[in-house]
């Protein structure tokens, strides 16, 4: 087996992650685990990436045990991007240590997988994989036809993978109901294979029946609706979720948690940690900085869900709704909120009445 380098890296896990296993099972064998080495990368602090760094030289350094080929993968690599785990000095020797064995050439018959959640173009780690080895990288469009037409792609490429039939509308249909993310369309493909049985083609009928929407996305489009600041969009949405018997506390917390994550976005416009740019493809998009060690941390470690993470487009649409609010706009819709919840809980006013009124005040005309 000769020295190879790969790097696979961007912000679609499930494409990077398929990508990169593929590539290991044609060095080695998943069968053959004496040929094979997989080190975990999700490193939290500067001491991490120093520890996982050795190991990988470590294990590229040492033959398989009936083999003199062998194959490394450091996998889920977060510290070759701009994220502050990398920006360390301890971290960027660890890194240069890395790179060195790279430019200087790896072992005979070794081969090394890097597969990461971004990577500086700017790094000499990247120059270095770029030289001597493949690059793949996952980036998906900044613009929102793209988007879409990538995830209808896909999902249609994985239908034909798994041997049926499924015309564009069906598969445009599908996409709508179950999301953008590339590991949700592959689970619910399979659910959907498995479902219509022998059959060999998917009518619109198996894609009602059978997949659905996260519950996080069975109130998008009402928090959507208030982040872009449409009360008729939002009250027509709020009646329709209402009619199929949406819980009023379910939606009234899907609507908080984006008054939440839109009073994080507008703080972070306001203090320029989050600033516009241009996108893949030249489209508009919403790039965040370097952030105070402090900030980065709380993000990192204490946020269930670190905004900096996630689909590009997803972000940029999150930017442009905090846009429209001012800071105490938002903090306004924000006290809404609790008391229409407690409302809902504790009043006599009917649920729906609530819910009505609650938009009207948070998006209603700013007069």
């Amino acid at each position: 087996m000769a020295a190879c380098v790969y790097l696979i890296y961007g912000e679609d896990e499930y494409r990077v992650s398929a990508k990169a296993s593929a590539i290991m099972d044609g060095l080695a064998p998943a069968s053959d685990m004496m040929s094979r080495e997989v080190i975990e990368a999700d490193a939290a602090n500067a001491d991490e990436v120093a520890a996982m760094v050795g190991s990988c030289l470590e294990a590229l350094q040492t033959s398989g045990l009936f083999s003199s080929s062998k194959a490394v993968w450091l996998r889920g690599a977060t510290f070759l991007g701009t994220a502050q785990v990398a920006r360390s000095e301890s971290a960027k020797t660890a890194v240069g240590r890395l790179t060195a064995l790279l430019k200087s050439g790896l072992p005979a018959e070794q081969s090394l997988v890097v597969s990461a959640t971004g990577c500086d173009k700017r790094s000499a780690f990247y120059k270095a994989c770029k030289e001597v080895g493949e690059i793949h990288e996952f980036a998906p469009s900044a613009k929102a036809s793209m988007v879409e037409r990538e995830a209808v792609d896909f999902a249609a490429s994985r239908f034909a993978a798994a041997g049926v039939r499924a015309g564009r509308a069906v598969v445009q249909s599908f996409v709508a109901r179950v999301g953008l993310d590339s590991r949700l369309i592959v689970s619910e493909v399979d659910k959907l294979v498995a479902y219509i049985g022998a059959r060999e083609t998917v009518k619109p009928a198996d894609v009602e029946a059978i997949t659905s929407a996260s519950r996080e996305a069975a109130g998008w489009d009402l928090a959507d609706a208030v982040g872009r600041r449409d009360l008729v969009q939002a009250l027509n949405v709020l009646r329709q979720l209402l009619f199929q018997r949406e819980p009023h506390i379910m939606l009234i917390r899907g609507i908080e948690n984006r008054i939440s994550l839109l009073q994080l976005y507008r703080e972070a416009i306001n203090k320029r940690w989050l600033v516009k740019a241009t996108g893949h493809g030249g489209g508009d998009a919403a790039e965040w900085r370097d952030l105070p060690p402090e900030i980065d941390r709380i993000m990192s470690e204490d946020l269930l869900n670190d905004p900096r993470k996630g689909h590009p487009y997803r972000r940029l649409l999150m930017a442009q709704q905090a846009a429209r609010f001012s800071s105490a706009e938002l903090e306004s819709c924000r006290q809404a909120v609790l008391e229409a919840h407690t409302q809902l809980v504790s009043s006599r006013v009917p649920p729906d009445t609530v819910m009505e009124l609650l938009l009207v005040r948070m998006v209603g005309d700013r007069g």
